[in-house]
């Protein structure tokens, strides 16, 4: 990053070393800008409030950018890829989570985050929840994905149930289930894989 910030200093015609390195006294390196408080950043623009603040409008542009990548590297157009990731996200958690997967028309990741945290062995879930952060994000189709941290990459009854239950649930609201994983540090598990597509299991 440094070469970066030195260059965009030189290419305004500043004091390229001397700004770079007002720049790093403020922003050490691994400085993490979403933490940016108010006092790093009014110290950090009375150095040189035009030219500073340009840079500080930049970074977070490019932030923005590589979210918004970061977002479209991964699709569920391939439940294999999909499934390694997933297993690489949660294989080695100890204890038993749920993410949910959320995706645009395009089948591509919008949102990844956690909706249950359990014990060891089984964790609690709420399809109200689950189709309430969906249609917040305005997805046009969901994953779901736990780990099982015994080690056993095959789905329980419960799972299986509670899988039915939100394929039946995602077809009357327009908002389909289109695979369930079930993942371990060595294995993953896809249920539209080994089982056929979900939307014909309600």
């Amino acid at each position: 990053m440094k070469e970066q910030v030195f260059s965009y200093y030189e290419a305004l015609g500043e004091d390229a070393a001397r700004e770079t390195a007002r720049f790093f006294l403020h922003f050490p390196a691994g400085y993490d800008f979403n933490a940016l408080d108010e006092k790093t950043k009014s110290a950090f623009l009375s150095e040189n409030k035009r030219v500073n603040t340009a840079l500080l409008h930049a970074l977070f542009a490019g932030y923005l950018m590589e979210k918004h990548q970061k977002g479209h590297l991964i699709s569920a157009r391939h439940s294999e890829t999909f499934g390694r990731f997933a297993q690489a996200e949660l294989g080695a958690l100890k204890q038993e989570q749920v993410f949910l997967a959320l995706l645009d028309t395009q089948l591509d990741l919008i949102s990844w985050e956690v909706v249950f945290v359990g014990t060891l062995t089984e964790v609690s879930t709420s399809p109200r929840e689950i189709f309430q952060r969906a249609l917040q994000q305005n997805a046009y189709a969901m994953i779901m994905a736990h780990n099982h941290p015994s080690g056993n990459v095959q789905p329980s009854e419960e799972d299986r149930a509670f899988t039915s239950r939100l394929v039946d649930l995602g077809e009357r609201l327009g908002l389909p289930l289109i695979d369930s994983f079930v993942v371990t540090k060595k294995a993953y598990w896809s249920m539209a894989e080994e089982e056929g597509p979900l939307a014909e299991k309600s």
